[in-house]
């Protein structure tokens, strides 16, 4: 069988499977009709942003796709605007401590901590290089005895300097540290008095950062102009909602479709209330809002009181004819054999994510390998995990591997055995099937999966894999035993109904089309 090409395509389809131009909306809601797709994070691993590009593109419309480094990809016949964040505003008050009483010594500022340190630093390297100097140059005897009393001088100031120094730096460090971490009593009782004294407008203060993207932003939008605004989630909501009332300003109708992700806990009180002030002070501007699940749509409704439910669409990839190869696939990139058993688990390693399920659950394992596909195989996270994997004597089967582009990802994961989804039971994983349990079953990989809701369900009626209760280790091991046991059992159930179709990019763009051409409709090629 000749090997497929890996750019997989993002055509948009009609549920039925149909192409061509009976599946696009109408000519005259598309024109030259101008998209911007808008995402706060880097573009190259947005499978999101990515998607509704290209299905934007498919449709017929101009697409503009913007958001920040990294963003090499290429898509054919859509622009990419890659904008920087400079973060003046949300680094200040990190840059800029107040060490208040509990820090009373500590630099007030980033630049200041900066110049101390380095200038203590050269006056070291200095003193050294006056030692070498008396070792080396012949002098007669009480002059080089006046100078290395001279010397000996110099490093007793030095090392006075140097503790003075080191107490101020160790402080404003703790300072940043609590800047970066605003989690005590003092930080929360600021919080919750500015959120009563500036209620929706309290993200202002609270999250500054949120007004650097609209520095980075909204200059590149008001030079797109486009007419329909895709902002994937909160941040660049707000970002979309201001270009739009500039554009009206000027006589420029924008429509904005809020694309929403499901809620992740925030890290301390002051993110989660600035991020909820910013989400309420714009969600009902929104012309459109979808969203990636039935519970999540509802809980958007209710919770900002929205005149329609949100639409739902799935973060699935495109369907292939027939199964991708990928000519250095994650069995390849681990150095395995067909024969040795390999587990995947793709995205971030954070706690919420439970990958520590997986490394304590190898020791019982014996043979399986675990390849774990990371943004940032630097992370500390990654590093956590590695290091506990050496202290369990396994680091040997644990693969810490990069993200491949997003259209090859299916065919990367699929020479795997099974890929996994430890994840906890918090409720942003209990509502949605996430994006990663699509690209394993589009890869025909059985799963195995802890009891959050939404993908326990699936999982059971389809019978692609086996579920286990959340951080349970014994539990892991016994389904994953499962598996290993029988493979072919659970890839079968993949052929057993068109789940796969319902699961695809082309399916669940509809809704997503459909809403575009609602928005747009009414419009004319003499509006673009």
């Amino acid at each position: 069988m000749p090997v497929q090409p890996l750019t997989q395509s993002f055509t948009s389809a009609r549920p039925d499977g149909l192409d061509g131009p009976e599946a696009l909306p109408p000519a005259a809601a598309r024109g030259r009709l101008r998209v911007a797709v808008v995402t706060s994070g880097g573009v190259d691993g947005d499978s999101r942003a990515l998607r509704v590009a290209a299905a934007a593109h498919a449709a017929g419309y101009q697409v503009t796709l913007v958001g920040q480094a990294p963003a090499t990809v290429a898509l054919p016949g859509i622009e990419v605007r890659r904008v920087a964040v400079a973060g003046v505003l949300g680094n200040h008050r990190v840059r800029r401590p107040r060490p208040g009483l509990r820090w009373p010594l500590a630099y007030r500022s980033a630049g200041a901590y900066d110049h101390r340190t380095v200038q203590l630093a050269a006056a070291r390297q200095l003193l050294v290089t006056r030692s070498a100097e008396l070792d080396l140059v012949h002098r007669p005897l009480p002059l080089l005895a006046l100078a290395r009393v001279g010397h000996a001088l110099a490093w007793l100031r030095y090392g006075v300097r140097a503790g003075w120094t080191r107490m101020r730096a160790a402080q404003y460090l703790a300072a940043v540290r609590r800047r970066r971490s605003p989690v005590a009593r003092l930080d929360n009782l600021m919080t919750d008095l500015a959120r009563l004294a500036l209620g929706r407008r309290a993200w202002r203060r609270l999250d500054p950062s949120l007004l650097d993207e609209e520095v980075a932003y909204g200059p590149v939008l008001d030079q797109v102009r486009p007419h329909l605004i895709h902002a994937l989630g909160h941040r660049a909501l707000g970002v979309a909602i201001r270009a739009a009332l500039r554009a009206e300003g000027g006589g420029h109708r924008i429509e904005v479709v809020w694309d929403v992700p499901p809620r992740m806990p925030a890290a301390s009180r002051r993110e989660g209330v600035a991020g909820d002030a910013h989400e309420r002070s714009f969600a009902r501007e929104a012309d459109g809002v979808v969203t990636v699940g039935q519970g999540l749509a509802r809980e958007l409704r209710a919770r900002h009181r929205l005149a329609t439910t949100p639409a739902v669409v799935r973060n699935a990839p495109p369907l292939a004819e027939r199964p991708l190869t990928h000519p250095h696939g994650v069995r390849d990139r681990c150095h395995l054999a067909p024969e040795v058993p390999l587990l995947v688990h793709a995205g971030p390693v954070t706690a919420d994510r439970g990958p520590g399920t997986v490394i304590e659950a190898l020791p019982k394992l014996y043979d399986l390998h675990a390849a774990f596909v990371v943004p940032d195989p630097a992370h500390p996270d990654v590093a956590a995990l590695r290091e506990r994997a050496e202290q369990l004597g396994v680091h040997t089967r644990l693969h810490v591997l990069p993200y491949v582009p997003v259209a090859e990802i299916t065919a990367f994961l699929a020479s795997a055995d099974i890929g996994v989804l430890p994840v906890l039971k918090l409720p942003h994983h209990q509502s949605v099937l996430a994006t990663r349990y699509f690209e394993y079953a589009h890869a025909r990989l059985p799963v195995v999966v802890s009891d959050v809701r939404a993908m326990a369900a699936a999982t059971l009626e389809l019978g692609n894999g086996e579920v286990f209760r959340a951080a349970d280790t014994a539990d892991f091991v016994r389904a994953v035993g499962a598996v290993l046991t029988n493979p072919r059992r659970y890839r079968k159930a993949y052929d057993r109904v068109d789940r796969l179709r319902e699961w695809s990019w082309q399916t669940e763009s509809a809704p997503l089309l459909d809403l575009y051409t609602r928005l747009l409709g009414p419009r004319s090629r003499a509006e673009a």
